[in-house]
């Protein structure tokens, strides 16, 4: 990936849902989870990369502005560290 955040920005790599094969599932909701590949300078005291984290997502009624981005067929999520709920505790 060639990007480098600045300031308080992430680059995050969203984890695709796996849709059920079985029954038909209509899935609406946004994708929120995903791994931290890239992290700016301010970012790094809060998230480091390879954290697996949940972020807000893009609802009518919610704050998130996030940005895509693709590069060689994958997405790439770009956005502030201030929009991370919570990181994944690697102790379990």
């Amino acid at each position: 990936m060639n990007l480098k955040p600045l300031k308080d920005k992430i680059v995050v790599k969203p984890t695709e849902r796996i849709k059920s094969s079985i029954i038909e599932v209509v899935m609406t909701e946004q994708f929120n989870m995903g791994s931290v590949i890239a992290v700016g300078k301010d970012a790094s005291k809060y998230v480091q990369p390879n954290d697996y984290i949940r972020f807000g997502t893009m609802g009518n009624d919610e704050y998130l502005k996030y940005q895509e981005y693709l590069e060689n067929g994958e997405r790439y999520l770009i956005m502030s560290w201030k929009d991370v709920c919570f990181i994944e505790d690697k102790n379990d």
